[in-house]
């Protein structure tokens, strides 16, 4: 029976249902039944097996689908990785920008933002003419609305402007998009930025143009050649000089420019067509060629040739140097003139002083005084100087054609190189400036140098420092010894100065010629701006260098490195003391170590003593001292040098001129060399009182005050000159045009014509004779004003016998005079001594007639040790005061009551110049008030200036007498 039916009559009729227990009518209907269930059951498993069979083909079909939709993603995926890189490539190198059919932006990328300058909340919803540049013409933008409106694509260059005003470029394609209708629903657009490249086309373009320019334009001759076609190009210049139309019309007479080339000694020709070949194969090598230009003018160009990279060619570059040839012949026919000349001076200038020389020889072998040796010695020593002067002119042309030779010579650092330094002193001094020198006494004594040339690199380097120092200022001058080889030495030479200082953006071209600070600085201090040019080329020479280190506004430092070799001394200090030992006299002075030192360094025996009556000391030993307190009451004969800067002993060698006295010690430490050499081999050393006479020289005075040409007539006495004198600036005009004259010395501030106009009209009307100006003033600029109006140098009054002196040597005798340097030191303690006395006079104040008295005595004997005058000289410069004096007082209150205020300066004026003279210094306060006040108290300062003079009426007789009596008793 079926399983199915046989399981649902158990479930109906229990499980021990017996079937054969059934009816027949049953059994038969359970047959029927059980035939549906086979049928049934058979059609199941027909439907089983079609649903198997279906199962299997869609399990194969899922599994195909599934593979191909993995493939599908797969696939999806690597495309939107590319779209993606793609969209990036895009956004990253592409601006891009979406618009609807209004021109209404609906998308920006992130480097449209970046370009343009605006933000996407700034330009989403903004028509797409918030970029566009004013310049771009509405015509572009047009075509383009009509091109892609009728769907096509649009491509052009635009420039746009960011938000910040500056343009750019872009090369920008425009595509529709189209919906499935085929309508265009928006407008895509891709930019790439092209500013760079338009720029670059844009400079390119400017260049090109200014290369056409200065092709054309060129004031030379400029031609491109081939080698296959010849010239392809000239610019105007050449078609112009030579007279052609254009390149066609040359052409037609000539293949090649080479055959306008004339043939001349010294000159380029050439047959070849492509003759720059011969040039090229020597481009150091200059050529010049002969040409006639369209006049038939022979004209002289030089011939730069330069190979061009491509095709063959080069270009040629033709530089007209006819006039410049020109003025090279006449300069050379100048300089060959020159040199002649030169020549003939030289000879004509020798022989006489070569003579001089000899003579001057013979005359110190025979019998002379001392004081006849030291003025002959003088002479031989000026004409020797003279000598060099004019073999300095020759070696001038040396140095301008680049032919200049060292001259080397033995020279001693500590008397040679101190000589040169120690000539600044004065004017130091004058200045108010404080010179340190410093001379290591490791220098080896014999150096072989070009001491000419050394000193002119050290003078414009001191002379520079002085003159930018302000008073009070302090420049020091240090020699040292960098490196000690065997055989050389290295030294360092520095000079600095607590001046001006130099602005740093001029460091690097203060050694160029005509180079200074600035414009001012001409103005405010002169010179040429050649100095120091020179010295670095001097410096040069002698294989050193030569640098600077400067503030502004702080002073700056001039150092100097050179190598010198050492040579055998013909003299040295230890061997040309004629007694030794030097003897030290024990001291706590903490410098006196130093000087110990010193002598050891230069090999001088030396023995410390504890007394100055020690039993060895001989007469003429030397005996350094450290304290001045020490030399009192003492009774040998000894020769002293005193280091000491104390005021004892200023006051100790004021009354024993025999001592050395040395105050600058630890300035200038290696000074007690030349001390000790002054002592031990200068014989006959020149007095500060002797002049050298100069009785042939014609000298014209220009000055209106009589006590003033008083004076200047007995200074100028002293070295024998007999002086003329102008009483006016007229005066000195028509005689100074009408009679020849070796010197004038004109004063400033004179009637008719003051001395600056005088000096101007006496140049215009070619005047060569040396002018010095004579003035009371000393203000900063007056100077450089009398310089600028004509005049070679400047006299301040009162005179000092050193400024007279160098003025003299300088244009009378055309040097300095020589002086040892035992004078030099004791000259800068005199200088000294006079500025004490100066400062212990006390202004004249209205006290007890005693003091008065006393005061005016005072100024007398420091004119008298100022000028060396005699007393009848004092007296008659006293009493001529007196007279002018009154008189000027008179005119002052005269001019005072009219009013005449420039009269009142002017009579002011002058009776300041003479009190000067007589140094009594408040008469000159108040007249340099009076002079260059304003809105003074006029009435009291004149009281005041009468009541002076009232009282010198009143006492001239005791104040005479005093003087006298001070003076030494002897009226003379």
């Amino acid at each position: 029976m079926n399983r199915l039916l046989k399981r649902q009559l158990k479930r109906s009729f229990g499980k021990k249902i017996d079937i054969k227990s059934l009816s027949p009518e049953v059994r038969k209907l359970l047959s029927k039944v059980e035939s549906s269930y086979e049928h049934f059951e058979d059609e199941i498993r027909f439907w089983e097996h079609i649903v198997e069979v279906n199962n299997n083909e869609l399990a194969q079909a899922r599994e195909t689908i599934e593979k191909q939709n993995r493939y599908l993603h797969s696939e999806a995926t690597k495309s939107r990785i590319i779209l993606e890189q793609y969209k990036r490539a895009i956004d990253e190198s592409l601006l891009v920008s979406k618009t609807d059919l209004a021109g209404i932006i609906t998308y920006v990328n992130d480097n449209f933002c970046k370009t343009s300058g605006y933000s996407r909340e700034e330009l989403i919803g903004k028509p797409h003419s918030i970029i566009r540049h004013p310049d771009m013409p509405s015509s572009l933008f047009k075509q383009m609305w009509e091109t892609i409106k009728a769907g096509k694509n649009w491509r052009g260059e635009i420039k746009n402007l960011r938000k910040d005003k500056t343009p750019y470029y872009v090369d920008a394609t425009i595509i529709p998009l189209f919906n499935s209708e085929g309508k265009i629903e928006e407008y895509l657009a891709f930019r790439s930025d092209i500013t760079d490249r338009v720029v670059a086309k844009e400079q390119l373009d400017k260049e090109l143009k200014y290369n056409e320019m200065l092709f054309e334009k060129q004031d030379n001759i400029v031609i491109t050649i081939s080698k296959d076609k010849g010239v392809l190009r000239a610019n105007s210049k050449f078609f112009n000089v030579f007279g052609y139309k254009d390149l066609e019309d040359f052409k037609k007479v000539h293949n090649c420019i080479c055959e306008l080339f004339l043939e001349a000694d010294g000159f380029f020709t050439s047959n070849s067509d492509f003759w720059v070949e011969s040039i090229l194969k020597e481009p150091d090598r200059k050529r010049k060629v002969l040409m006639r230009d369209i006049d038939k003018k022979e004209r002289i160009y030089t011939v730069g040739v330069a190979k061009v990279g491509f095709d063959n060619m080069a270009i040629a570059t033709f530089t007209d140097i006819t006039e410049l040839e020109e003025a090279r012949k006449k300069a050379e026919a100048s300089e060959r003139a020159k040199a002649q000349f030169m020549a003939n001076m030289s000879h004509e200038i020798r022989t006489p002083m070569n003579g001089i020389v000899g003579f001057t020889q013979l005359l110190l072998k025979s019998e002379l005084s001392n004081k006849q040796k030291n003025y002959v010695s003088l002479i031989e020593k000026s004409t020797k100087t003279l000598l060099n002067i004019v073999n300095n002119i020759l070696d001038f042309s040396k140095i301008e054609s680049g032919n200049l030779e060292l001259d080397f010579t033995k020279v001693n650092p500590f008397i040679d190189l101190k000589d040169t330094i120690d000539i600044f002193r004065p004017l130091a001094i004058q200045k108010g400036i404080s010179l340190q020198i410093f001379i290591d006494s490791a220098l080896y004594e014999c150096l072989s140098m070009d001491i000419l040339r050394i000193t002119q690199i050290l003078t414009n380097l001191i002379g520079n420092a002085i003159k930018f120092t302000p008073e009070g200022g302090v420049v020091s001058v240090h020699i040292k010894l960098k490196k000690d080889m065997p055989d050389s030495q290295q030294l360092i030479f520095e000079i600095s100065d607590t001046g001006i200082g130099i602005p740093s953006q001029k460091l690097e071209h203060i050694f160029e010629p005509f180079a200074q600070a600035d414009s001012s600085t001409t103005r405010g201090f002169g010179g040429t701006g050649l100095g120091l040019s020179i010295s670095k080329s001097l410096c040069e020479l002698m294989g050193g260098k030569i640098y600077v280190d400067s503030e502004e506004g702080r002073g700056s430092k001039f150092s100097l490195e050179v190598e010198f070799k050492k040579c055998e001394p013909d003299f040295t200090l230890s061997k040309g003391i004629r007694k030794l030992p030097i003897f030290v006299l024990k001291s706590k002075a903490l410098y006196c170590i130093d000087v110990l030192q010193l002598l050891q360094n230069f090999s001088v025996p030396f023995v410390i003593i504890e007394s100055l009556e020690d039993k060895r000391i001989e007469d003429d030993q030397i005996v350094i001292v450290c304290d001045s307190e020490n030399l009192k009451n003492t009774q040998k004969s000894i020769k002293f040098i005193l280091i000491d800067d104390s005021e004892e002993s200023y006051k100790l060698v004021k009354n024993d001129k025999e001592i050395i006295h040395i105050d600058n010690f630890e300035e200038f430490p290696s000074s007690i060399y030349n001390a000790i050499l002054s002592l031990n081999l200068i014989s006959s050393p020149q007095k500060s009182g002797d002049k050298i006479k100069l009785e042939e020289a014609k000298i014209l005075v220009a000055e209106d005050y009589e006590i003033n040409r008083i004076l200047i007539e007995e200074m100028l006495e002293e070295y024998g000159l007999k002086p003329e004198f102008a009483y006016n600036g007229l005066d000195a005009l028509n005689k100074a045009s009408s009679k020849e004259y070796d010197l004038i010395l004109m004063d400033i501030n004179m009637p008719k014509l003051n001395g600056l106009d005088a000096t101007m009209k006496l140049r215009d009307r070619g005047i060569t004779t040396p002018i010095v100006a004579l003035t009371a003033n000393a203000l900063e600029g007056d100077r450089e004003r009398f310089l600028a109006s004509g005049m070679d140098d400047y006299l301040s009054k009162p005179l000092a016998y050193e400024e007279l002196d160098r003025v003299l040597m300088k244009y009378l005798m055309e040097k300095e005079k020589d002086i040892t340097p035992q004078e030099q030191i004791k000259e800068l303690d005199s200088l000294i001594d006079e500025n004490i006395d100066q400062v212990e006079n006390d202004e004249i104040k209205e006290s007890d007639e005693e003091d008065n008295i006393e005061t005016f005595v005072e100024s007398l004997l420091i004119t008298k040790k100022k000028y060396n005058f005699k007393t009848k000289v004092i007296k008659s410069l006293f009493n001529k005061f007196l007279i002018s004096g009154r008189k000027n007082l008179d005119d002052m209150n005269r001019a005072f009551k009219e009013g005449d205020m420039d009269s009142l300066a002017q009579k002011a004026h002058g009776l300041r110049g003479t009190a000067l003279s007589l140094n009594y210094d408040e008469i000159v306060e108040i007249c340099n008030t009076i002079e260059y006040g304003q809105d003074e108290d006029y009435t009291t300062l004149l009281k005041r200036l009468s009541q002076i003079i009232e009282f010198l009426e009143t006492n001239s007789d005791e104040i005479i007498r005093r003087y006298i009596e001070k003076d030494g008793g002897v009226d003379v």
